[in-house]
């Protein structure tokens, strides 16, 4: 079976036009049959619009993985980036016995 899709312009069947605005409206796929025959799947489409609205939104988001930074408790000092010299200076201060 082909994975490209081809187009059918359906502008002049009102009846396939019709199955294919409800199809999309309410965004659930439809299986066409012929009694017992499974013959094809009618699935909605996001607008060309749509979809690269949501890229570009998602272009604006910041990175995934970026946004679980911060989101779990530790016992770690929370605050290094203000006590920053203190904390090298403890880490390189040798350690007297």
């Amino acid at each position: 079976m082909s994975t490209d899709v081809q187009p059918i312009d359906i502008t002049d069947s009102a009846e396939l036009l019709d199955l294919a605005e409800e199809v999309r409206r309410s965004g659930v796929t439809r299986l066409l049959k012929r009694g017992e025959q499974d013959l094809a799947l009618l699935t909605p489409v996001a607008p060309r619009r749509a979809a690269q609205s949501r890229r570009q939104a998602a272009g604006d988001k910041r990175d995934a993985l970026l946004n679980i930074i911060g989101i779990s408790e530790s016992a770690e000092p929370t605050d290094i980036a203000q006590h920053e010299g203190e904390y090298l200076a403890e880490a390189y201060t040798p350690a007297r016995r």
